[in-house]
């Protein structure tokens, strides 16, 4: 009795957790597979002040031709947002070029993989990024 008692509570207080709090396996540092764009990028991902969704700025950037003081602390990710499938939906923008914000879907791989895709009008970037430890 007491251990259905425990689910049960256990349960109720999984279905009542925020998305926000559910996201947070997201947050961390992330290091780009391969570079994007000529540029390879440490990703911060962290819950956006003041919102209960989450967002991501460029932690670190090395790559040709590329001034870091250009790209270091720019927001790549924002509104991030838990969806019923277990992907989470936002904006990244390009810190690069005039694309505006695109429509992206970062999805987990597992607890040290994510895959991620922007697009705007069928122009897309997508990629796939490990969790430093």
């Amino acid at each position: 009795m007491r251990t259905r008692v425990l689910a049960l509570i256990a349960g109720l207080l999984a279905a009542m957790t925020p998305p926000a709090a559910k996201a947070r396996g997201l947050e961390g540092f992330w290091r780009m597979d391969d570079p994007l764009e000529g540029m390879q990028a440490v990703l911060e991902v962290y819950t956006c002040r003041g919102e209960s969704t989450l967002c991501g700025k460029i932690a670190a950037v090395v790559g040709p031709n590329i001034d870091r003081r250009d790209y270091l602390n720019n927001e790549l990710l924002r509104g991030l947002k838990a969806q019923r499938d277990g992907t989470y939906k936002g904006k990244l923008k390009m810190p690069v070029g005039r694309l505006p914000a695109l429509n992206a879907v970062v999805e987990k791989r597992g607890q040290n993989s994510i895959h991620f895709q922007a697009c705007f009008f069928g122009q897309c970037r997508s990629g796939t990024m490990s969790r430093l430890q």
